[in-house]
């Protein structure tokens, strides 16, 4: 770092102790426990997760037994909530792969990517009453053919399903499916006329965001069928195993405790999770601190400005940022910098 850079910082730091940045004191690594407490899964496609744990067991293995492969009625359907890149998704794969190797079966190959009977649907807002029961598959003369959609594959294998962000489909898709959640595990496809019954090995997840902006809550009658609400909060200690700053680390899992346990009175719906620091952290490895924090910083913004997140949540990322010791980058919030509450963002000069 040159004389003249170091000293442009060093006057940042001194304006910030002045109180007109108002930077939050550094965090304490001491008070956080960042080591992994349970191995590495490496799942077919190359992806290794850190299960989390509950109570001190693996969360796949829990999650796994609540699972009959044997007779699906017997079945505990499992929801798992949490904001977006906490790792729902991650953690359905790692239980489908343990409920599908423990069986014997054999990894195998679908659509040109390793197969562990675990497939993910998503729909949306337009999603209507087939979405579960029909696909459609452009044929080479031209014309479209109708084919089992991802849900009736499942059913007539015996595969996992995983519904993704399953609160932003229309209730009309969902409660297609009402008589195969509901113990019957039977679905009425009305083109043909057939009744298909769930094969051994059948079962399903879903996983949302309870507070995403836009989306409707699951239907009422859904509670019932997926008893079992696992809380999935970000593995920290896994990221920091990774190789992410531990300051960066830790002031995340801070914030995020706040937003878990403290929730409204807290103004904080959304923290940034897993997913987001593992971006920034990677950021900061390909360009330096200071160009990622405000590539960050702007991505931020920009949610605060389309309603995403509330300022109090941008505030509180600010804040977090400080925490991990990035606090040196601030600049005055009257300046002609660009900045959200005093990080520059990553405007074009």
């Amino acid at each position: 770092m040159g004389a003249a850079t170091k000293d442009a910082l060093d006057q940042i730091d001194d304006v910030a102790r002045d109180g007109d940045l108002s930077v939050a004191p550094l965090i304490d690594l001491d008070e956080f426990d960042l080591e992994c407490s349970t191995p590495p899964i490496e799942l077919p496609d190359g992806k290794r997760i850190y299960p989390p744990t509950l109570f001190g067991e693996p969360i796949h293995e829990l999650a796994a037994r609540l699972l009959d492969m044997k007779d699906p009625a017997a079945s505990k359907f499992l929801k798992l909530i949490g904001p977006p890149g906490t790792g729902k998704s991650q953690i359905a794969r790692a239980i489908a792969h343990l409920l599908w190797t423990r069986r014997g079966n054999e990894i195998a190959e679908r659509h040109g990517e390793p197969f562990y009977g675990f497939v993910e649907i998503s729909g949306g807002p337009s999603s209507d009453e087939f979405l579960f029961k029909y696909d459609y598959v452009a044929k080479e003369d031209g014309t479209v053919s109708m084919v089992d959609a991802a849900f009736v594959e499942a059913m007539r294998n015996g595969w996992v399903v995983m519904i993704d962000e399953v609160n932003t489909i229309r209730d009309v898709a969902l409660l297609s499916i009402n008589s195969t959640l509901d113990g019957r595990l039977t679905l009425y496809l009305p083109s043909t006329g057939e009744t298909v019954r769930a094969a051994p090995g059948f079962a399903v997840m879903i996983a949302y965001n309870p507070g995403l902006v836009g989306a409707d809550d699951i239907p009422d009658a859904w509670f019932s069928r997926f008893p079992a609400t696992l809380e999935v909060t970000s593995n920290w200690a896994a990221l920091a195993h990774l190789g992410a700053p531990k300051p960066l680390v830790a002031a995340a899992m801070d914030l995020d405790a706040k937003r878990v346990n403290a929730g409204a009175d807290t103004g904080l719906i959304w923290t940034p999770q897993f997913r987001d620091i593992e971006a920034l952290w990677h950021m900061i490895d390909r360009v330096g601190e200071r160009p990622a924090i405000s590539l960050f910083v702007s991505r931020i913004h920009e949610q605060v400005e389309a309603g995403r997140i509330q300022p109090a949540e941008g505030e509180a990322v600010t804040r977090m940022l400080d925490s991990a010791g990035y606090g040196k980058y601030r600049v005055l919030e009257e300046s002609r910098t660009p900045n959200l509450n005093g990080y520059p963002r990553a405007v074009t000069g």
